[in-house]
Protein backbone atom coordinates (compact mmCIF):
# COMPACT_ATOMS: atom_id res chain seq x y z
CA UNK A 1 0.00 0.00 0.00
CA UNK A 2 1.42 3.18 -1.13
CA UNK A 3 1.12 6.64 1.01
CA UNK A 4 -0.78 9.09 -0.38
CA UNK A 5 0.95 11.87 -0.94
CA UNK A 6 -0.09 16.24 -1.72
CA UNK A 7 0.16 17.46 -4.69
CA UNK A 8 2.82 20.35 -3.88
CA UNK A 9 0.76 23.41 -4.35
CA UNK A 10 2.04 27.03 -5.37
CA UNK A 11 0.94 30.63 -4.36
CA UNK A 12 1.62 33.87 -4.48
CA UNK A 13 0.12 37.20 -2.17
CA UNK A 14 -0.35 40.87 -2.94
CA UNK A 15 2.02 42.86 -0.60
CA UNK A 16 0.68 45.02 2.07
CA UNK A 17 2.57 47.52 4.74
CA UNK A 18 0.06 46.05 7.45
CA UNK A 19 1.76 44.14 9.66
CA UNK A 20 -1.58 42.12 10.85
CA UNK A 21 -2.49 41.22 7.26
CA UNK A 22 1.23 40.16 6.49
CA UNK A 23 1.10 37.88 9.24
CA UNK A 24 -2.26 36.49 8.01
CA UNK A 25 -0.93 36.38 4.63
CA UNK A 26 2.29 34.35 5.78
CA UNK A 27 0.21 32.26 7.69
CA UNK A 28 -2.01 31.09 4.28
CA UNK A 29 1.55 30.88 2.43
CA UNK A 30 3.43 28.70 4.47
CA UNK A 31 0.79 26.19 5.20
CA UNK A 32 -0.01 25.96 1.79
CA UNK A 33 3.45 25.44 0.68
CA UNK A 34 4.17 22.45 3.48
CA UNK A 35 3.95 20.53 0.82
CA UNK A 36 6.00 22.50 -2.09
CA UNK A 37 9.93 21.44 -1.09
CA UNK A 38 10.60 24.16 -3.88
CA UNK A 39 8.70 26.96 -2.44
CA UNK A 40 10.62 30.21 -1.71
CA UNK A 41 10.26 31.93 1.66
CA UNK A 42 6.74 33.12 2.41
CA UNK A 43 8.71 36.87 2.33
CA UNK A 44 9.29 36.17 -1.40
CA UNK A 45 5.88 35.11 -2.70
CA UNK A 46 4.61 39.01 -2.42
CA UNK A 47 3.57 40.96 -5.37
CA UNK A 48 5.62 44.46 -4.64
CA UNK A 49 5.57 47.82 -6.38
CA UNK A 50 7.73 48.61 -8.92
CA UNK A 51 11.19 49.89 -6.77
CA UNK A 52 10.16 47.96 -3.81
CA UNK A 53 12.11 44.77 -3.17
CA UNK A 54 11.50 43.17 -0.11
CA UNK A 55 7.92 43.69 2.24
CA UNK A 56 9.54 45.67 4.92
CA UNK A 57 10.25 48.36 2.73
CA UNK A 58 6.39 48.69 1.49
CA UNK A 59 4.96 52.11 3.08
CA UNK A 60 1.77 52.51 1.51
CA UNK A 61 -1.01 49.81 -0.07
CA UNK A 62 -1.76 49.13 -3.80
CA UNK A 63 -5.54 49.13 -3.66
CA UNK A 64 -8.23 49.89 -6.06
CA UNK A 65 -9.32 53.04 -4.61
CA UNK A 66 -6.49 54.75 -4.96
CA UNK A 67 -6.65 54.95 -8.77
CA UNK A 68 -8.80 57.10 -10.82
CA UNK A 69 -10.07 54.33 -12.99
CA UNK A 70 -9.95 49.99 -13.32
CA UNK A 71 -7.52 50.80 -16.00
CA UNK A 72 -4.99 52.58 -14.18
CA UNK A 73 -5.16 49.99 -11.28
CA UNK A 74 -5.09 47.00 -13.75
CA UNK A 75 -1.76 48.65 -15.16
CA UNK A 76 -0.10 48.59 -11.82
CA UNK A 77 -1.00 45.38 -11.37
CA UNK A 78 0.19 44.42 -14.43
CA UNK A 79 3.36 46.33 -14.15
CA UNK A 80 4.15 44.26 -10.62
CA UNK A 81 3.21 40.64 -12.03
CA UNK A 82 5.73 41.32 -15.15
CA UNK A 83 8.33 42.06 -11.95
CA UNK A 84 7.08 39.34 -9.85
CA UNK A 85 6.37 36.28 -12.35
CA UNK A 86 9.78 37.26 -14.49
CA UNK A 87 12.27 35.92 -11.40
CA UNK A 88 10.16 32.85 -11.35
CA UNK A 89 10.74 29.52 -13.13
CA UNK A 90 7.01 28.18 -12.38
CA UNK A 91 3.77 29.86 -12.42
CA UNK A 92 1.84 29.24 -9.18
CA UNK A 93 -1.66 28.14 -9.17
CA UNK A 94 -3.07 29.95 -6.57
CA UNK A 95 -3.01 33.88 -5.44
CA UNK A 96 -4.30 35.07 -2.09
CA UNK A 97 -5.21 38.35 -0.82
CA UNK A 98 -6.29 40.01 2.78
CA UNK A 99 -9.72 42.09 3.19
CA UNK A 100 -8.19 45.13 5.05
CA UNK A 101 -11.71 47.12 6.51
CA UNK A 102 -8.74 49.54 7.16
CA UNK A 103 -8.23 50.50 4.06
CA UNK A 104 -11.00 52.24 2.59
CA UNK A 105 -15.35 52.40 2.87
CA UNK A 106 -15.38 49.95 0.38
CA UNK A 107 -12.70 47.04 0.79
CA UNK A 108 -14.78 44.61 -1.21
CA UNK A 109 -13.81 46.62 -4.18
CA UNK A 110 -10.40 46.41 -3.77
CA UNK A 111 -10.77 42.94 -3.45
CA UNK A 112 -12.32 41.84 -6.64
CA UNK A 113 -11.15 44.21 -9.01
CA UNK A 114 -7.68 43.19 -8.06
CA UNK A 115 -8.49 39.32 -8.57
CA UNK A 116 -10.42 41.04 -11.37
CA UNK A 117 -7.00 41.86 -12.66
CA UNK A 118 -4.62 38.54 -11.92
CA UNK A 119 -7.10 36.48 -13.56
CA UNK A 120 -6.89 39.02 -16.71
CA UNK A 121 -3.37 38.77 -16.76
CA UNK A 122 -3.42 34.99 -16.65
CA UNK A 123 -5.69 35.07 -19.59
CA UNK A 124 -4.05 37.38 -21.53
CA UNK A 125 -0.71 36.36 -21.34
CA UNK A 126 -2.22 32.45 -22.01
CA UNK A 127 -0.61 31.11 -18.29
CA UNK A 128 -4.03 28.98 -16.86
CA UNK A 129 -6.55 29.06 -14.53
CA UNK A 130 -5.76 31.21 -10.96
CA UNK A 131 -7.44 29.80 -8.33
CA UNK A 132 -8.18 33.19 -6.00
CA UNK A 133 -8.65 33.54 -2.03
CA UNK A 134 -9.45 36.26 -0.20
CA UNK A 135 -8.34 36.11 4.07
CA UNK A 136 -10.76 37.77 6.90
CA UNK A 137 -13.61 38.57 4.67
CA UNK A 138 -17.03 39.24 4.87
CA UNK A 139 -19.32 36.95 2.54
CA UNK A 140 -19.59 39.39 -0.28
CA UNK A 141 -20.83 38.06 -3.63
CA UNK A 142 -17.29 38.34 -5.07
CA UNK A 143 -16.98 37.83 -8.95
CA UNK A 144 -13.41 37.12 -8.98
CA UNK A 145 -12.74 35.50 -6.09
CA UNK A 146 -12.87 31.71 -5.38
CA UNK A 147 -12.77 31.51 -1.95
CA UNK A 148 -13.60 33.65 0.68
CA UNK A 149 -12.45 32.79 4.17
CA UNK A 150 -15.42 33.95 6.64
CA UNK A 151 -14.53 34.22 10.49
CA UNK A 152 -17.28 33.43 12.65
CA UNK A 153 -16.87 36.97 13.75
CA UNK A 154 -17.75 38.93 10.43
CA UNK A 155 -20.83 36.90 10.14
CA UNK A 156 -24.24 38.46 11.11
CA UNK A 157 -28.08 37.69 11.20
CA UNK A 158 -28.10 39.04 7.52
CA UNK A 159 -25.09 37.17 6.16
CA UNK A 160 -26.14 33.55 7.79
CA UNK A 161 -29.45 34.31 5.67
CA UNK A 162 -27.77 35.44 2.84
CA UNK A 163 -25.52 32.36 2.66
CA UNK A 164 -28.90 29.96 3.60
CA UNK A 165 -30.38 31.36 0.68
CA UNK A 166 -27.57 31.86 -2.43
CA UNK A 167 -25.89 28.47 -2.59
CA UNK A 168 -22.97 29.43 -4.90
CA UNK A 169 -22.00 31.86 -2.46
CA UNK A 170 -22.08 28.92 0.30
CA UNK A 171 -19.90 26.63 -1.59
CA UNK A 172 -17.11 29.42 -2.44
CA UNK A 173 -16.85 30.69 1.56
CA UNK A 174 -15.11 29.06 4.67
CA UNK A 175 -15.88 29.64 7.97
CA UNK A 176 -13.24 29.57 10.53
CA UNK A 177 -13.35 30.13 14.12
CA UNK A 178 -10.64 33.03 14.48
CA UNK A 179 -8.33 34.02 11.90
CA UNK A 180 -5.74 32.93 9.74
CA UNK A 181 -2.08 33.38 10.96
CA UNK A 182 1.37 32.63 11.21
CA UNK A 183 1.62 32.92 14.82
CA UNK A 184 2.73 29.87 16.94
CA UNK A 185 5.06 28.41 20.18
CA UNK A 186 7.68 27.99 18.20
CA UNK A 187 7.64 31.63 16.78
CA UNK A 188 7.68 32.90 20.56
CA UNK A 189 10.66 30.94 21.25
CA UNK A 190 12.48 31.69 18.42
CA UNK A 191 11.91 35.43 19.05
CA UNK A 192 12.47 34.83 23.00
CA UNK A 193 16.34 33.85 22.16
CA UNK A 194 16.61 36.80 19.50
CA UNK A 195 15.34 39.05 22.45
CA UNK A 196 17.76 37.68 24.54
CA UNK A 197 20.65 38.14 21.95
CA UNK A 198 20.20 41.88 21.33
CA UNK A 199 19.39 42.73 25.13
CA UNK A 200 23.12 40.49 25.53
CA UNK A 201 24.81 42.54 22.38
CA UNK A 202 23.68 45.85 23.17
CA UNK A 203 24.58 45.70 27.19
CA UNK A 204 27.58 47.97 26.97
CA UNK A 205 25.79 50.74 24.59
CA UNK A 206 26.89 53.78 25.90
CA UNK A 207 23.24 55.49 24.77
CA UNK A 208 21.27 57.00 27.70
CA UNK A 209 17.99 56.29 25.79
CA UNK A 210 18.77 52.81 25.13
CA UNK A 211 20.62 51.74 28.46
CA UNK A 212 17.38 52.99 30.39
CA UNK A 213 15.06 51.27 27.89
CA UNK A 214 17.44 47.40 28.35
CA UNK A 215 17.23 47.81 31.80
CA UNK A 216 13.31 47.89 31.94
CA UNK A 217 13.16 45.51 29.40
CA UNK A 218 15.53 43.49 31.73
CA UNK A 219 13.14 44.12 35.21
CA UNK A 220 10.43 43.28 33.10
CA UNK A 221 11.83 39.49 32.03
CA UNK A 222 13.30 39.29 36.16
CA UNK A 223 9.77 39.77 37.41
CA UNK A 224 7.68 36.24 38.57
CA UNK A 225 4.74 37.23 36.45
CA UNK A 226 4.33 39.20 33.77
CA UNK A 227 1.46 41.13 31.78
CA UNK A 228 2.23 42.10 27.94
CA UNK A 229 -0.19 44.91 25.97
CA UNK A 230 -0.02 45.01 22.41
CA UNK A 231 -2.12 48.50 21.48
CA UNK A 232 -4.34 48.17 18.32
CA UNK A 233 -6.19 51.38 17.81
CA UNK A 234 -7.87 53.89 15.62
CA UNK A 235 -8.61 53.78 11.68
CA UNK A 236 -9.71 56.06 8.50
CA UNK A 237 -13.34 56.57 9.71
CA UNK A 238 -14.34 57.78 12.95
CA UNK A 239 -15.90 53.65 14.15
CA UNK A 240 -12.99 53.29 16.24
CA UNK A 241 -12.37 56.02 18.76
CA UNK A 242 -8.61 55.35 20.66
CA UNK A 243 -7.48 58.23 22.28
CA UNK A 244 -5.76 60.01 25.64
CA UNK A 245 -8.84 59.26 27.86
CA UNK A 246 -8.19 55.40 27.19
CA UNK A 247 -4.56 55.78 27.58
CA UNK A 248 -5.03 57.28 30.56
CA UNK A 249 -7.12 54.66 31.95
CA UNK A 250 -4.84 51.58 30.53
CA UNK A 251 -1.65 53.34 32.58
CA UNK A 252 -4.29 53.56 35.93
CA UNK A 253 -4.51 49.53 35.45
CA UNK A 254 -0.36 49.03 34.32
CA UNK A 255 0.85 50.79 37.69
CA UNK A 256 -1.85 48.66 39.56
CA UNK A 257 -0.26 45.63 38.45
CA UNK A 258 3.02 46.96 38.55
CA UNK A 259 1.82 47.24 42.20
CA UNK A 260 1.22 43.64 42.70
CA UNK A 261 4.83 42.42 41.34
CA UNK A 262 3.91 42.36 37.60
CA UNK A 263 6.70 43.08 34.88
CA UNK A 264 4.07 45.53 32.60
CA UNK A 265 5.41 46.13 28.86
CA UNK A 266 3.46 47.78 26.33
CA UNK A 267 3.82 47.65 22.55
CA UNK A 268 2.17 49.69 19.81
CA UNK A 269 1.01 49.47 16.28
CA UNK A 270 0.80 50.98 13.15
CA UNK A 271 -2.82 52.26 14.12
CA UNK A 272 -2.27 53.63 17.76
CA UNK A 273 -2.37 57.29 17.41
CA UNK A 274 0.72 59.31 18.12
CA UNK A 275 -0.14 60.67 21.08
CA UNK A 276 -1.17 57.84 22.71
CA UNK A 277 2.04 56.15 21.76
CA UNK A 278 4.06 59.43 23.70
CA UNK A 279 1.42 59.78 26.53
CA UNK A 280 2.46 56.20 27.84
CA UNK A 281 5.87 56.19 26.80
CA UNK A 282 6.59 59.91 28.98
CA UNK A 283 4.58 58.57 31.37
CA UNK A 284 6.20 55.42 31.98
CA UNK A 285 9.79 56.50 31.93
CA UNK A 286 10.04 56.77 35.51
CA UNK A 287 8.11 53.43 35.83
CA UNK A 288 10.95 50.93 37.09
CA UNK A 289 8.67 48.09 35.98
CA UNK A 290 6.35 49.48 33.04
CA UNK A 291 8.35 49.35 29.81
CA UNK A 292 6.58 51.68 26.59
CA UNK A 293 8.40 49.71 23.66
CA UNK A 294 7.57 51.97 20.17
CA UNK A 295 6.55 49.66 17.00
CA UNK A 296 5.66 51.87 14.66
CA UNK A 297 7.52 53.16 11.47
CA UNK A 298 9.37 56.12 12.34
CA UNK A 299 9.15 58.73 9.70
CA UNK A 300 11.78 58.79 6.97
CA UNK A 301 10.81 62.28 5.09
CA UNK A 302 8.68 64.64 5.39
CA UNK A 303 5.82 62.84 3.37
CA UNK A 304 6.11 60.06 5.51
CA UNK A 305 5.75 62.97 8.24
CA UNK A 306 1.66 63.13 7.67
CA UNK A 307 0.97 59.38 7.52
CA UNK A 308 -0.92 58.42 10.40
CA UNK A 309 0.71 54.37 10.64
CA UNK A 310 3.92 56.19 10.64
CA UNK A 311 5.06 57.58 13.79
CA UNK A 312 6.41 61.16 13.63
CA UNK A 313 6.62 63.84 17.28
CA UNK A 314 8.89 64.32 20.06
CA UNK A 315 10.26 61.02 20.78
CA UNK A 316 11.61 60.34 17.36
CA UNK A 317 15.42 60.13 18.35
CA UNK A 318 14.62 57.79 21.47
CA UNK A 319 12.45 55.80 19.28
CA UNK A 320 15.29 55.36 16.48
CA UNK A 321 17.72 54.36 19.19
CA UNK A 322 15.23 51.95 20.64
CA UNK A 323 15.32 49.99 17.34
CA UNK A 324 18.02 48.32 17.42
CA UNK A 325 16.88 46.24 20.07
CA UNK A 326 13.97 45.33 17.97
CA UNK A 327 10.50 44.29 18.21
CA UNK A 328 10.22 42.91 21.50
CA UNK A 329 6.71 41.64 21.81
CA UNK A 330 6.82 38.25 20.16
CA UNK A 331 10.05 37.35 22.22
CA UNK A 332 7.77 38.78 25.75
CA UNK A 333 5.57 36.28 25.08
CA UNK A 334 7.70 33.27 25.91
CA UNK A 335 8.44 34.00 29.43
CA UNK A 336 6.70 31.77 32.19
CA UNK A 337 3.71 33.27 34.17
CA UNK A 338 2.39 36.13 31.14
CA UNK A 339 -0.88 37.24 30.22
CA UNK A 340 -1.01 39.01 26.87
CA UNK A 341 -3.58 41.73 26.49
CA UNK A 342 -4.83 42.51 23.26
CA UNK A 343 -7.38 46.01 22.74
CA UNK A 344 -11.05 45.00 21.59
CA UNK A 345 -10.21 46.46 17.80
CA UNK A 346 -7.88 43.71 17.28
CA UNK A 347 -7.97 40.16 15.80
CA UNK A 348 -4.61 39.31 17.00
CA UNK A 349 -5.94 37.71 20.51
CA UNK A 350 -6.87 34.48 18.16
CA UNK A 351 -3.15 33.91 17.16
CA UNK A 352 -1.77 34.26 21.08
CA UNK A 353 -5.02 32.12 21.90
CA UNK A 354 -4.72 29.27 19.42
CA UNK A 355 -0.32 29.04 21.06
CA UNK A 356 -1.61 28.85 24.36
CA UNK A 357 -0.83 31.58 25.94
CA UNK A 358 -2.82 32.73 28.54
CA UNK A 359 -4.73 36.16 26.74
CA UNK A 360 -7.25 38.78 27.94
CA UNK A 361 -9.12 41.62 26.09
CA UNK A 362 -9.01 45.15 26.84
CA UNK A 363 -12.20 46.95 25.93
CA UNK A 364 -13.13 49.26 28.50
CA UNK A 365 -12.61 53.01 27.28
CA UNK A 366 -12.69 52.17 23.79
CA UNK A 367 -15.66 53.29 21.25
CA UNK A 368 -16.34 51.11 18.75
CA UNK A 369 -19.30 52.17 16.47
CA UNK A 370 -21.56 48.92 16.17
CA UNK A 371 -23.08 49.96 13.16
CA UNK A 372 -19.86 49.78 11.40
CA UNK A 373 -17.45 47.43 13.06
CA UNK A 374 -19.72 45.55 14.93
CA UNK A 375 -16.85 42.26 13.67
CA UNK A 376 -15.10 43.59 16.58
CA UNK A 377 -17.55 43.38 19.56
CA UNK A 378 -18.28 39.63 17.81
CA UNK A 379 -14.93 39.27 18.68
CA UNK A 380 -14.89 40.23 22.13
CA UNK A 381 -18.20 37.76 22.76
CA UNK A 382 -16.83 34.97 21.20
CA UNK A 383 -13.27 35.12 22.43
CA UNK A 384 -14.43 36.00 26.23
CA UNK A 385 -14.98 34.03 28.93
CA UNK A 386 -14.16 30.92 26.89
CA UNK A 387 -11.04 31.31 25.06
CA UNK A 388 -9.66 34.92 26.95
CA UNK A 389 -10.50 36.90 30.19
CA UNK A 390 -11.47 40.34 30.53
CA UNK A 391 -8.77 42.59 30.83
CA UNK A 392 -10.55 44.57 33.66
CA UNK A 393 -11.96 41.31 35.14
CA UNK A 394 -8.43 40.28 35.25
CA UNK A 395 -6.58 43.60 37.10
CA UNK A 396 -10.25 42.72 39.94
CA UNK A 397 -9.04 39.24 39.99
CA UNK A 398 -5.13 39.76 40.38
CA UNK A 399 -5.57 42.63 42.66
CA UNK A 400 -8.33 41.04 45.04
CA UNK A 401 -7.93 37.39 45.03
CA UNK A 402 -4.17 37.19 43.72
CA UNK A 403 -4.64 35.06 40.72
CA UNK A 404 -1.84 34.88 38.26
CA UNK A 405 -1.72 34.03 34.77
CA UNK A 406 -0.38 30.08 35.25
CA UNK A 407 -3.51 29.99 37.28
CA UNK A 408 -6.07 30.44 33.75
CA UNK A 409 -6.72 27.48 31.73
CA UNK A 410 -8.44 28.75 28.66
CA UNK A 411 -10.38 26.70 26.31
CA UNK A 412 -8.09 25.85 23.65
CA UNK A 413 -8.77 27.43 20.41
CA UNK A 414 -7.93 25.51 16.76
CA UNK A 415 -5.73 26.53 14.45
CA UNK A 416 -7.72 27.00 10.91
CA UNK A 417 -4.24 27.07 8.54
CA UNK A 418 -5.22 23.30 8.19
CA UNK A 419 -8.98 23.96 7.42
CA UNK A 420 -7.61 26.68 4.74
CA UNK A 421 -5.35 24.05 3.33
CA UNK A 422 -7.47 21.65 2.73
CA UNK A 423 -10.06 23.73 1.40
CA UNK A 424 -7.74 25.43 -1.19
CA UNK A 425 -7.19 21.54 -2.69
CA UNK A 426 -10.67 20.53 -2.24
CA UNK A 427 -11.86 23.25 -4.68
CA UNK A 428 -9.09 22.98 -7.20
CA UNK A 429 -9.60 19.67 -7.69
CA UNK A 430 -13.36 20.56 -8.81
Amino acid sequence: MTMKTNTPLSAFAMGTPDLGYQNQLIGALTILHSSNKNAPTPEKCFLLPEGITQISDMRLPCCYNLFSSYKKFKEQIFKMLDIYLNKKKTVPQIFITAYNMTESQTPEKNVDNLCRAVKEYYKEHHLGTVFTCVLTSKAHNYKYVDLINVPKHLLTFYTRLRLLQNKKLRNKTLITVGTIHKFNASLVAQKKEILETALAEKASEKNKSIKSQIRKIQNYIKSRKHVAICLGGRVEGSEIVFDLNYAKSLLEKCQTLSRQGYGVAIVNGPRTPNDVTEFLYEHTKDEAHIVFHNCKRIAANEQERNMWRIYSGKYEEDFKAHAAIGNIYPGLLGYSNTLVVHTVDSYSCCETISAKIPTAISSSGIYINPNIRIDCLNMYQLMTPKYALDFDKFVNLTTYMKIEPQHLHPVELSNPLRVFEEAVRHRLKH
